[in-house]
Order: C-alpha cells, then sequence, then structure tokens
C-alpha cells in the first residue's frame, strides 16, 4: 500500500506506540487520585504538556498552559464556543456580537460556527480565493469583533494563510478581540509559535503527527486565563483546570507527548523529506500537461497539494487509485461521507464541476521518491483510460 492521505491520519510513530504500551501498563492509575498511582499518571501528564509546549514553540509555563481533549474537532469546539460564552455581552443592533472567521474552514470550526449563528452572533466569512486570506475584507469588518478564528494551514489546499496579519487586522479595530486558529493540518508541517502569530488560542491534534486518535490540545495563551476569556463547555469533575472536564486520556496523551518529542527532534530533516517527495510528484505531473491542474495557493505548504483531473469524477479517481494500492482523497475526512461538493476548494475559486474532479495528496516523512512514481504512473493511466471513457460517454 502507498499512502498518500497524511492529512487525514497518519500512521503511529514508534516512539508513540511504545509510549502508550508503557502508559497502559504501567501508568494506569487515576491522575485525579491522590494516591502513588494518582500521581504518577499526574506526572505523566505534567511531563506531555511540556513536551506538547515545546513543540508549539511554547517554552515557559507563564506564556500559556495546554489543555487536553479528546480530539482537534473539541479543541476547536472549546476555544470558538468557550470565548464566544466567556461573557454576557449586550445585544447590539440584533447581534449578541460579531466573530470573523473564513469561508474555508475545517468542520470542526464551521459548524461551531453554525451553532453561534443560530444562537443570535453574527459570523463574518472572511474570502479566501486563491488560497488567500482577504486582509482587505478583515480591515473592513474587523470592528466590534469579539472573536476571530482562521485556520494556519488549509486541510484541503494545503494553503498558509497569512493569520498574523489578519489578527494584527483585527486588533487595530477591536483590541479585545480574542484570536484562534485552528492548526491541526499546520501542526508538524510549518514551525508553530503562539506568540508569533497572535493567537490567543491554538488548537493541535495528535494523530497528525505520528500520534494516536482520539487525543487533541489546545493552547491557551496566560493572558486569556487571567482575563478569564475561556469557559468550559463540557461540565463535570472539573478536569484540566476546570476547562474540560472527564478522566484524562493517560495513555493516549503518552502518545502525543512522544510524537511531539519526536517531532522536534526530527522536524528540519522530516520537512526536507516531504519537500523532495512533493518536488518529484510536481515533476512527474508536469508531463500531463492540461490533463491534470495543480490548484496551487498563494503560499504553499509541502505537505498538501490538490489536483483537478477535468472530465473525471473525484470518486472513480480514488477508486481507480484504490485498485492500485494507492491511497489519496477527494478532501477532508471529516467531511467524506456527506458527498457534497468540497467547500474548500468552492471558496479556492474552483466551480462545481472541477471541485467533483479534484483530490487531495498528503504526504508525510516516510513517503518516497518510488511512492511519487508510482501515483504518477497511475495518474497518467488514469488520464488516458479514464478520460477517454468520459469522452466516448
Amino acid at each position: 500500500m502507498i499512502y498518500l492521505d497524511n492529512a487525514a491520519t497518519t500512521a503511529p510513530c514508534p516512539e508513540a506506540v511504545d509510549a502508550m504500551d508503557a502508559a497502559l501498563r504501567q501508568t494506569w492509575g487515576n491522575p485525579s487520585s491522590v494516591h502513588a498511582a494518582g500521581l504518577a499518571a499526574r506526572t505523566l501528564l505534567t511531563d506531555a504538556r511540556a513536551a506538547v509546549a515545546r513543540s508549539l514553540g511554547v517554552r515557559r509555563e507563564t506564556e500559556g498552559h495546554i489543555l487536553f481533549t479528546g480530539c482537534g474537532t473539541e479543541a476547536d469546539s472549546l476555544a470558538v464556543r468557550g470565548a464566544v460564552y466567556a461573557k454576557r455581552r449586550p445585544e447590539k443592533n440584533g447581534s449578541r456580537g460579531v466573530i470573523l472567521t473564513t469561508d474555508s474552514e475545517h468542520p470542526a470550526v464551521e459548524e461551531a460556527m453554525r451553532l453561534l449563528e443560530a444562537d443570535g452572533f453574527t459570523v463574518c466569512r472572511v474570502p479566501t480565493r486563491g488560497g488567500a486570506l482577504d486582509l482587505d475584507f478583515v480591515r473592513a469588518h474587523a470592528a466590534g469583533v469579539i472573536l476571530a478564528s482562521f485556520m494556519l494551514v488549509n486541510n484541503e489546499s494545503g494553503a498558509l494563510y497569512d493569520v498574523r496579519g489578519a489578527f494584527d487586522a483585527v486588533h487595530a479595530a477591536s483590541p479585545d478581540a480574542v484570536t484562534h486558529t485552528d492548526a491541526v493540518q499546520a501542526f508538524g508541517k510549518v514551525r508553530i509559535s503562539p506568540a508569533v502569530l497572535g493567537a490567543d488560542l491554538l488548537s493541535v491534534s495528535a494523530h497528525k503527527i505520528g500520534g494516536p486518535k482520539g487525543v487533541g490540545a489546545l493552547y491557551v495563551s496566560a493572558a486569556t486565563l487571567r482575563a478569564k476569556r475561556l469557559s468550559p463547555i463540557l461540565p463535570g469533575g472539573g478536569q484540566e483546570e476546570g476547562f474540560r472536564s472527564g478522566t484524562e486520556n493517560v495513555p493516549g496523551i503518552a502518545g502525543f507527548a512522544a510524537a511531539c518529542r519526536r517531532l522536534t527532534a526530527h522536524f528540519t530533516e522530516d520537512a526536507a523529506a516531504i519537500a523532495a517527495v512533493r518536488a518529484r510528484l510536481l515533476d512527474g505531473i508536469a508531463p500531463l500537461g492540461s490533463a491534470v491542474r495543480v490548484n496551487l495557493p498563494a503560499v504553499p505548504t509541502d505537505a498538501i497539494f490538490s489536483l483537478t483531473v477535468p472530465g473525471i469524477r473525484s470518486e472513480t479517481l480514488l477508486n481507480f487509485f484504490s485498485a492500485r494500492g494507492i491511497c489519496v482523497s477527494a478532501g477532508s475526512a471529516c467531511a467524506a461521507r456527506a458527498r457534497h461538493v468540497s467547500r474548500a476548494m468552492l471558496a479556492f475559486g474552483l466551480t462545481e464541476d472541477e471541485a467533483d474532479s479534484t483530490i487531495r495528496v498528503s504526504l508525510a516523512p516516510q513517503n518516497t521518491a518510488a511512492d511519487a512514481d508510482a501515483f504518477c504512473a497511475a495518474l497518467a493511466d488514469a488520464c488516458a483510460t479514464l478520460q477517454r471513457k468520459e469522452r466516448r460517454g
């Protein structure tokens, strides 16, 4: 099997598997318990927080806090809904407050925004045509904003958004606005620092960097904590400083921390490996000419790119590649079963027909030149056979 769908999930790295096995066997106490077994589990959590923080460029506890969640989606929801509901605000002009986001967010953020709209908040969606945040739109709608939530890397186009520029524009008009970035797809692909990005809140997920599924994290800045600008959305026993109740998934968190340590130690070489395979893929696709279009955003990331193959539906392409042992996708795995045209690629500028003929290729450090060559050969075969069938049909 050639796996080129790493934006959906990654294979767990050996370090994560070993750490989870050790935690399951040796550190299985409840971290809220006051006896020795609980203390051992709590110590593991403390060490894991530090490892996740370091992978995000956070060096000191005084900069902010890491809250563990059940996934990236929960981290996003805690950030978006928790920030909006942290303070009661009087309704003005028929709205409970203005929120800025993009028109191409992952469903984890977009669906939370729809809930907030139904609850009386005004949500303005910033255009991202061509894979770039429209900063003029941000400036025009920045007044009265209570929350700005912009993803850092788009999970379908691979676009790297200028969230720092957008946050600066928001704060120029609304200094008290809370800023959040969904960095789930950026994690492991670009160097991340909440301070550099100007993010009060930042969401990540373990299974995008070789960790286990079912574990996420939310970075919360120290200033946000001091000002009490985040409220819990899951009531219960008060774990995770009262922000996320429920017994922590200690083995999963151990695996997350191990994957973060590996990421921190090997980031440069991993990035170089991905860049080399991407270059080989693009070189192999180029001879196909107009039969394939690479949807390059304004600022691309190496690990994710989008291809449109006119005249062939993406579902047909996925089945074609799968029959040859190659795993790719048509976009977000979280929306794959909904069977609708990609909202993110429509926002990018594709027509519905083009979006319905688009696939996503996403890389990990384990991918090789041989993987790239096999994909390009299969793509050429698909163009030669499937496009001919479409023309005959």
